[in-house]
C-alpha cells in the first residue's frame, strides 16, 4: 500500500492527469506560428502592401524627370444665315449655310530646369519607400513580438491547466484517504465532506482552466489567419535565455530600433521636403514642340476649303515675382516641420534607451526569482509528500493538509508566472534591439 502510494504521489507531481484520456493533437511549434503569421497577418498584409505602393510611387515619372506628350483632335460645326453684299455684284443670300472645321495636334512639353525640385522631389519618394519598408519591418516586428508572447501565454495556459490537474489528483488521494480512515474509524465523516468540497472546488477550478485555455486557442488561431479554429497543441516549457546583456543590447538597440529607424526616415523625408520648397526661389525652363492639323469647309465666305500643317516649338522662361510671400510661409513651415523630425529622433532615442534599461532591470529581476521560485516549488512539493503520509497515519488534520497543498500550488503557479513574464521581457527586449529574429 505505501509502494502504490508514492507511485501515485509521483504521477501527481509529474503531471498525469487523474482519469483524464490523452487526446493527440498536431504540435504547432513556435517557428511555425511566427511562419503562418507572417504570411496570413491581416495587419502585415496591408504594410507590405503599402511598401509596395510606396516603391511604385518611387519613380523619375512621378518626379517629373519625363517629358509630356499629349494628342488632341475635334470637330465642330456651325450654321449660318448669311447676306453678302459685293461691289458691283448682286448680293448673295445664304441660308443655313454650313462650316466644318477638323483639328488635330501633337504637344510636347519638358521641363528643363526647375531649381532641382525634381531631384529633391525623387530623393523623397525614394525616402518615403525607404519608410514605408521600415514601417512594414517594424509592424512585422510587432507582430512576431506578440504572435511570441501569446504562444508562451498558451504554454503558460497549458502547464496553468496541468497544475489544477495536479490540484484535483491530491484532492482524490485525500478524499480517498479521508473515507479510509472514516471506514477504520479514525477520522470524521466532517473530514470526508471537507475533502470532497475541496475537491469540487478544484473540479470547478480546472474547467474554468479549460475554458481560458480553449479561448486562447481560437484568439491564437484567429491571430495567425487560420479559420475553423483548428485543434493544436504547444510546446511545453518556456526557457528563458538568461545571457543578455544590456552592454550588447544598447548599442544595437541604438543602430537598429525599428522605431529610432522610422524617426530617422521621418527626419530624411522632411530634409527632401524642404529642399523642394527651396526650389521654388529659381526661375523655371521649359521647352515645348508641337505638331497640328486643320480643315476648314465652309459653304460661306471668302475661303470654301482650308487645309493647314503646322509645326511650332518654343521656349518658355518663368520665376515668380511675388505670390503674397507664399514661398517664405512654405520655407518656414518646412523648416520647423524639419525641426520637429529631428527633436522626435532625439526624443525617440532618449525612450528607446529608457525602455531597454528599464525592461532589463525587470528582466534580471525575474531571473532571479526563477530562481527563488524553484527552491520554493521543490520544498513545497516535498511538503506535500510529507504531509499525504503523515495524512494518512492521522498525525496531522484535514485543514492542515490543505494548507500544504494550497502552498504547492501557488508555489507552482508563482514560478509558471514569472517565467512567462521573463520570457516577456526577453522577446521585448529582444525587439526594441531589432533582434527578434534571435528569439526562436
Amino acid at each position: 500500500m505505501r509502494t502504490g502510494f508514492f507511485v501515485l504521489f509521483f504521477g501527481i507531481l509529474v503531471g498525469i492527469p487523474a482519469g483524464r484520456p490523452a487526446v493527440a493533437q498536431p504540435l504547432l511549434t513556435l517557428e511555425e506560428a511566427v511562419g503562418m503569421v507572417t504570411q496570413r497577418n491581416y495587419t502585415v498584409q496591408t504594410a507590405r502592401n503599402t511598401a509596395r505602393i510606396a516603391e511604385t510611387n518611387h519613380a523619375r515619372g512621378n518626379a517629373g524627370f519625363y517629358p509630356t506628350l499629349s494628342f488632341s483632335a475635334g470637330s465642330n460645326g456651325s450654321l449660318a444665315n448669311t447676306r453678302q453684299q459685293f461691289i458691283g455684284q448682286q448680293p448673295v443670300n445664304r441660308t443655313g449655310a454650313q462650316t466644318t472645321r477638323y483639328n488635330a495636334g501633337l504637344q510636347l512639353n519638358w521641363t528643363v530646369f526647375d531649381g532641382l525640385s525634381r531631384l529633391s522631389t525623387y530623393d523623397r519618394l525614394g525616402a518615403e519607400a525607404e519608410r514605408a519598408q521600415v514601417q512594414l519591418a517594424a509592424t512585422m516586428e510587432e507582430v512576431v513580438a506578440g504572435t511570441m508572447v501569446a504562444y508562451y501565454g498558451l504554454i503558460r495556459l497549458e502547464q496553468q491547466r496541468r497544475v489544477q490537474e495536479e490540484a484535483v489528483a491530491l484532492s482524490e488521494e485525500r478524499l480517498r484517504i479521508a473515507e479510509l480512515r472514516r471506514d477504520l474509524g479514525s477520522a470524521s465523516e466532517l473530514e470526508v465532506r471537507q475533502a470532497l468540497v475541496d475537491l469540487n472546488t478544484d473540479r470547478a477550478a480546472l474547467l474554468r482552466q479549460e475554458a481560458d485555455l480553449q479561448n486562447a486557442r481560437a484568439a491564437f488561431n484567429r491571430l495567425l489567419g487560420r479559420a475553423g479554429n483548428p485543434p493544436f497543441t504547444v510546446a511545453d516549457t518556456i526557457v528563458v535565455d538568461p545571457s543578455l546583456s544590456l552592454e550588447a543590447l544598447l548599442p544595437t538597440a541604438l543602430a537598429a530600433n525599428p522605431s529610432l529607424k522610422l524617426a530617422r526616415t521621418d527626419q530624411a523625408v522632411a530634409l527632401y521636403r524642404r529642399r523642394e520648397v527651396a526650389a521654388d526661389w529659381f526661375p523655371a525652363l521649359s521647352l515645348n514642340v508641337g505638331y497640328g492639323y486643320s480643315f476648314l469647309d465652309s459653304e460661306s465666305g471668302f475661303l470654301s476649303s482650308s487645309r493647314t500643317y503646322d509645326f511650332t516649338y518654343g521656349v518658355t522662361a518663368s520665376y515668380n515675382l511675388f505670390d503674397g510671400f507664399a514661398r517664405s510661409r512654405r520655407e518656414q513651415t518646412a523648416d520647423l516641420a524639419l525641426r520637429n523630425a529631428e527633436l522626435a529622433v532625439e526624443d525617440t532615442r532618449i525612450a528607446v534607451e529608457t525602455t531597454l534599461r528599464t525592461l532589463y532591470t525587470t528582466y534580471r529581476v525575474n531571473l532571479e526569482q526563477i530562481a527563488l521560485e524553484q527552491e520554493n516549488l521543490a520544498a513545497a512539493r516535498l511538503n506535500v509528500e510529507i504531509a499525504l503520509e503523515r495524512f494518512r497515519l492521522g498525525t496531522i488534520s484535514s485543514i492542515e493538509l490543505r494548507e500544504v497543498q494550497d502552498a504547492l500550488i501557488r508555489a507552482e503557479s508563482r514560478l509558471i508566472a514569472i517565467q512567462y513574464e521573463a520570457k516577456s521581457a526577453e522577446v521585448e527586449l529582444r525587439r526594441l534591439a531589432g533582434l527578434l529574429a534571435d528569439g526562436f
